[in-house]
């Protein structure tokens, strides 16, 4: 029983990002909850791949399929960062708060840049690279703010 309540929180963290995180956009921009859930499964399931690339599949397939992406994108670039984090976390402490938002931080950054490069190999249109920069600088530190609260609902649902 205890193994679906890590599903539903990034299940519920999804909808919550969808419909009320809508109301506190700041400048147009939300944090990105399904990314923190991702960093945050595979830092905690850093001893269980198996576990930590299917839960990163799983939100990057959650964000696939509520925002209007191609197809994919997002599942593909969640795995690979689960497997990027998984490999640095043996090498680098991510045990406080404060390590946890610099590392959402810099991969929310990474994130918007690769996923912006794919769309323009891709032909699909984009906003100008000013516009864009100031857009994935402000979400991602939006996102790394909102980070520990979204560790505080992960990490319960995984000690269970």
């Amino acid at each position: 029983m205890r193994k679906w309540i890590l599903p539903f929180a990034i299940i519920a963290l999804t909808v919550f990002q969808l419909t009320i995180l809508g109301y506190f956009k700041i400048w147009q921009v939300k944090p990105d909850l399904l990314l923190t859930c991702m960093v945050m499964t595979s830092l905690i399931f850093s001893f269980d791949w198996k576990r930590a690339i299917s839960f990163s599949i799983f939100s990057g397939a959650l964000k696939d399929i509520f925002y209007a992406n191609n197809f994919g994108i997002n599942t593909l670039v969640f795995t690979l960062w689960s497997i990027a984090i998984l490999k640095v976390s043996k090498n680098i402490s991510i045990d406080n708060n404060f390590n946890r938002a610099i590392l959402i931080c810099v991969i929310a950054i990474l994130n918007n840049i690769i996923i912006r490069l794919i769309f323009l190999f891709l032909g699909n249109p984009v906003v100008s690279l000013g516009i864009f920069l100031g857009i994935a600088i402000l979400e991602s530190l939006y996102t790394a703010l909102v980070s520990p609260l979204v560790f505080k609902i992960i990490k319960p649902a995984v000690t269970l």
